[in-house]
């Protein structure tokens, strides 16, 4: 087992609060030695030249104590052996932003592991700490997810190699393999990624991803636990006892996953799945904040920051207690005929932390929320152009959850749930069997009433609109909206 700690660093801003940290596992800043390994290209925007910066006014480093690693390929010749020589010197191996594949070349070529790269596991092995961001962070893991969009992964829509990249769709690639069973993934909010992360674990079979924001990181230590420092979130899914219903090369539907929510001070152990919240975080499942009136259904999961939004205001510090999110319902442009959402529902052993902190020490205090074994359902649903018609108010979804079938309504003009609507279930006969209202959520559940592959029609109204469809009820049935 290493003796050190590996530091993944969600990109933005470097940050003193977390290279203090980072200082203070090497064994303190006067006891650091730093390499630092760009990637050939820099697409997060900065230079080496504004990270010595930083390090030397900033950090107030020595500069004497600074090595940036002269790397372009992974031929092994007498230089590399050098390289790697003199890299055993170093107590903090820094990889920065770039691209992903520039390292693999760098490190790892071909799947076989350079002198370098054996360099960077012995310091890490010996007690050294090995910090990634951006890029450099997606890199560690044994899956490293390389490219591509939320809505595109969740479809489907796979490059298998680097030459069928086009920058939509998913791209996973062989990484360094220094944290195994967990794939990770940087600017995880402010782009979001929630969806390349959940897709890319199953794709590979990895039951934990790790999704970090900006000016946030996440501190891997030798006991198999991860500590959280800085100022956004942290997103974790677990998929080991979650059912995967989609086949083969189609789009995703999963159900019965596990979803955790970390902020600053938060620390969560692997092997015993226990979860510790910052010292000053107090339990707030019992005492929700938002109800009915702040309750939204989102039309775009995937927009900046929205994922911990809806698990935070609709669901964690909300009486509702789950809500759905759709995946890609404002894009104009689609012409898909089928799409997804996200729903996020609270368990028994759901629990919630809130508390505001000043991290910095300078009396500006935030707002940070936990929230632990949170349910993640990911269902496909059949769509159409209407409706995606924002000139109706009305919309519902329905899906199936095991033998019962979830209904939910909402406005489609303001995105609030529909509390006052009527819906009417008939059988194949067109007999009425079940007739209810969604409640102040938009919601209804139909328990024990619906038999599997018996055909059914429902029929929903409010305010002087309504909707009708008929269907095949199954159990874990794709859902589809009335329009």
């Amino acid at each position: 087992m290493p003796k050190g700690s590996l530091v993944f660093i969600g990109g933005g801003d470097d940050s003193s609060l977390i290279f203090n940290k980072i200082f203070e596992l090497a064994g303190g800043k006067s006891n650091s030695k730093i390499a630092i390994i760009p990637s050939a290209a820099s697409s997060d925007g900065k230079s080496i030249d504004s990270y010595l910066k930083f390090f030397t006014s900033e950090m107030e480093f020595e500069k004497e104590k600074i090595w940036i690693l002269p790397i372009q390929n992974g031929t092994e010749n007498k230089a590399q052996e050098e390289l790697a020589k003199k890299l055993e010197d170093y107590n903090i191996v820094f990889l920065v932003g770039g691209d992903q594949r520039d390292f693999i070349n760098s490190l790892k070529k071909d799947n076989v592991e350079t002198l370098l790269l054996k360099s960077i596991e012995k310091v890490y092995k010996d007690g050294g700490v090995i910090v990634g961001t951006s890029a450099g962070t997606n890199i560690m893991s044994t899956e490293s997810i390389a490219g591509g969009t939320s809505e595109e992964a969740l479809a489907n829509h796979i490059a298998f190699n680097p030459s069928e990249d086009d920058g939509h769709k998913l791209l996973v690639m062989k990484g360094l393999d220094l944290i195994k069973d967990v794939v990770l993934d940087a600017h995880f909010e402010v782009k979001g990624r929630f969806g390349r992360l959940i897709r890319s674990a199953v794709l590979t079979n990895t039951r934990f991803g790790i999704g970090i924001s900006e000016r946030t990181a996440v501190i891997y230590k030798s006991d198999n636990t991860i500590e959280i420092i800085g100022f956004g979130d942290v997103l974790m899914t677990d998929i080991g006892n979650a059912r995967i219903l989609s086949k083969a090369n189609d789009i995703l539907h999963i159900r019965e996953a596990n979803v955790h929510l970390f902020t600053h001070g938060d620390k969560y152990n692997f092997t015993t799945g226990e979860f510790t919240p910052q010292e000053n975080k107090k339990s707030i499942s019992n005492i929700p904040y938002f109800d009915a009136n702040d309750y939204h259904i989102s039309l775009n999961v995937f927009k900046e920051c929205e994922t911990s939004t809806i698990l935070v205001n609709y669901m964690l510090d909300n009486e509702a207690k789950d809500v759905i999110a759709l995946v890609d319902y404002e894009r104009n442009d689609t012409t898909e005929e089928r799409s997804l959402f996200i729903r996020f529902e609270e368990k028994p052993s759901t629990n919630a932390f809130f508390a505001k902190l000043d991290i910095e020490g300078n009396q500006d205090f935030g707002n940070y929320y936990s929230g632990i074994n949170v349910n993640l359902d990911i269902i496909p649903f059949n769509t159409n152009s209407d409706a995606r018609n924002r000139r109706k108010h009305i919309n519902a979804v329905l899906f199936g959850l095991g033998d019962q079938l979830q209904i939910v309504a909402y406005d489609n003009v303001g995105t609030l749930p529909i509390c006052d609507a009527k819906f009417y279930i008939y059988d194949k006969d067109e007999n009425l069997i079940y007739k209810r209202g969604t409640d102040r959520f938009g919601r209804a559940l139909v328990k024990r009433v619906l038999k599997t592959d018996e055909e059914y029609s429902i029929k929903i109204t409010w305010d002087f609109e309504t909707l009708t469809k008929k269907f095949t009820f199954h159990n874990d049935m794709e859902g589809f909206c009335l329009s």
